[in-house]
């Protein structure tokens, strides 16, 4: 859940299946003249939409942490708990393998991230391959990424796309979309300073792909005022993508108890929260 100010008495909550769907919503248009289209589609969209998926789980009765405030995704596994963390994120991962094959192995790789720096992407992110949960973690998910790969590379669907170079340049995109998307969802408005948190205006430096043949770019989002930014360069079907996203509005705090919390948190006034990508 990102934990956003909304004025001086409340708070903005957006959840992470939400933040998950603008990342959706960004797959889906992605490509155009310059910036290569997604292969293969549909995998990709359905995977970059649900990734978070797991957090489902925790949000829909969220906990506060022990100064009564509600937990922000920022250090949440340190809030939460690695068990409770880990396991969520692997039933997310489990109900997209269900649903398909690579996109659920695009959704495991991005769990290993998680605890990896983002596979070496993202220096700023926390390395936990020390914690002896994650190291426990990662072996597992080794072994059947590792299963996952050769069942694909055996399928008449997605041989094509299950070579180590063409994965590697998906989940490069996959944490291009989650990135794009916390910098989206966990500011408001869109021109805010207050947040401290999140990925930088160039995605923490995630580097993008851009066509076979052609080498990595970075995107640079240039916010422009409380509803639109300017990304450069630009990578989407259209000009401009309008993004929107449901949001709750909640006092903010510290609550009593978790009771008091969980009142205030279903009951909360909906909003849609509404920002635009242009081109430059």
């Amino acid at each position: 859940m990102m934990v956003c100010d909304y004025d001086d008495a409340r708070l903005l909550l957006v959840s992470q299946m939400d933040h998950s769907h603008v990342a959706g919503l960004l797959a889906a248009h992605w490509g155009n003249a310059e910036i290569a289209e997604l292969r293969p589609y549909t995998p990709m969209v359905m995977a970059a939409s649900e990734h978070d998926m797991g957090w489902w789980e925790w949000e829909i009765k969220p906990t506060l942490n022990a100064e009564g405030h509600p937990i922000d995704y920022i250090g949440s596994i340190r809030n939460l708990g690695p068990g409770t963390w880990l396991g969520f994120m692997e039933h997310g991962t489990e109900r997209m393998l269900e649903q398909d094959p690579y996109a659920g192995l695009l959704v495991l790789m991005h769990s290993e991230g998680l605890l990896t720096q983002c596979k070496g992407l993202i220096p700023s992110m926390p390395d936990l391959t020390g914690d002896p949960m994650g190291r426990e973690f990662l072996q597992k998910y080794e072994a059947r990424r590792l299963r996952l790969v050769e069942e694909l590379r055996q399928s008449d669907r997605y041989a094509a796309f299950a070579t180590d170079e063409h994965l590697w340049t998906n989940y490069k995109l996959m944490e291009v979309f989650d990135e794009c998307a916390q910098f989206i969802c966990n500011r408001y408005p869109f021109n805010s300073t207050v947040r401290k948190n999140g990925p930088s205006n160039q995605l923490g430096g995630t580097p993008v792909p851009v066509r076979p043949g052609q080498p990595d770019t970075v995107l640079t989002v240039d916010v422009q005022d409380e509803r639109r930014a300017i990304v450069r360069p630009y990578p989407f079907d259209v000009d401009p993508l309008v993004i929107e996203f449901p949001a709750r509005v909640v006092p903010r705090g510290p609550y009593a108890s978790q009771e008091a919390f969980l009142r205030e948190y279903y009951k909360a006034e909906r909003v849609t929260v509404a920002y635009s990508l242009h081109a430059g």
